[in-house]
């Protein structure tokens, strides 16, 4: 019997050795990819952690400074103090930190809009309210606007579930949202809230962010040595609009470099004494002092930065502590 002689796969077998090389082409190239990836990985958190440390160095400095200010002057704060310096950019490895300090107590501080509602008649408008929709005015919203964003701010911040004035907002005007919502019903804790109530547009929080901050307090304290020239419409607010801007700016443009030695020189001055009916409640709300500051600090290494917000708090007794750290900025 005859038998014929298999022939050798040899296409196939060629075949079977592309398909294995273009494999191992494959997973080398896979495990390429994920070792650059973890490798731009490494670097990230590498520059993460440098920037980090670094911005919380420049902290440090920074509340060396306020404790300096204070052992050189216990009776005032002003803009002439080491604090109050801007414009410096500090080298620091492949990098570099810069920022700036604002004085807690040089902008409205929204908290002090709340207050309850009594458990029966009718709700009147308190100081603060009144002074805030004014300091909206001045900085050119319209009379709607202005009461309207007063109203929700309010709304936004008090502890009950009355609908303040004619333009408020309660949890109904969220909860009915595509992606529902309740108001805080509690004191904000960063100014960046505004954005999350009803009417705040991009636009009008953007003009009311420079003029605005967030304490823990209640109250409103303003320290009329460290409102610069560019918050004179603070001013106007705070006296309900019987202060006109040009005033405003003149007192503050004729304020001398390190402020007024007592608040009663600030009653003095002729732009305030010619206001004949002033409330009695806003000389409870001026000051020469401040226990309050915000640090932002921004780290920047290849073109890519990080921010921290640092706030610091001074008790009764004269310590500083930092009490609210912000990695990134909600602005």
């Amino acid at each position: 019997m005859m038998f014929k002689r298999l022939q050798p796969q040899r296409g196939v077998a060629l075949i079977t050795v592309m398909l294995v090389v273009a494999l191992v082409v494959i997973i080398a190239a896979n495990m390429t990819g994920r070792l650059h990836l973890l490798l731009s990985r490494s670097i990230n958190q590498q520059a993460y952690q440098q920037a980090m440390w670094s911005a919380l160095a420049g902290e440090q400095l920074i509340y060396k400074v306020l404790e300096q200010d204070y052992k050189d002057d216990k009776t005032k704060v002003h803009l002439k103090q080491l604090w109050a310096r801007e414009g410096m950019v500090v080298p620091l490895g492949a990098g570099s930190l810069s920022g700036a300090v604002q004085d807690l107590h040089s902008c409205f501080n929204l908290n002090a809009l709340v207050q309850a509602a009594p458990s029966s008649g009718p709700v009147k408008e308190s100081l603060a309210q009144r002074q805030f929709e004014h300091l909206l005015l001045a900085i050119g919203l319209d009379s709607y606007q202005a009461e309207m964003v007063q109203n929700r701010v309010k709304d936004w911040v008090d502890s009950d579930k009355q609908i303040t004035g004619g333009l408020g907002a309660e949890d109904d005007s969220y909860s009915s949202k595509q992606l529902p919502y309740l108001t805080a019903n509690n004191s904000m804790v960063d100014v960046s809230e505004l954005r999350a109530i009803e009417g705040v547009t991009a636009a009008i929080y953007r003009l009311i962010r420079p003029y605005v901050c967030v304490l823990p307090e209640q109250e409103l304290a303003i320290n009329v040595n460290t409102i610069s020239a560019d918050q004179a419409h603070l001013l106007v607010g705070l006296f309900e609009g019987k202060l006109t801007l040009n005033d405003a700016q003149a007192l503050i443009g004729n304020r001398d470099d390190e402020g007024y030695d007592d608040v009663a020189d600030f009653w003095g001055t002729p732009q305030i004494s010619a206001i004949t009916d002033v409330n009695a409640d806003i000389k409870e709300q001026l000051q020469i002092i401040s226990n309050n500051f915000q640090s932002v600090l921004t780290f920047t290494v290849d073109e890519h930065n990080f921010t921290l917000a640092s706030t610091f708090t001074r008790n009764a007794k004269g310590e500083l502590a930092v009490t609210q750290r912000q990695f990134g900025q909600n602005d």
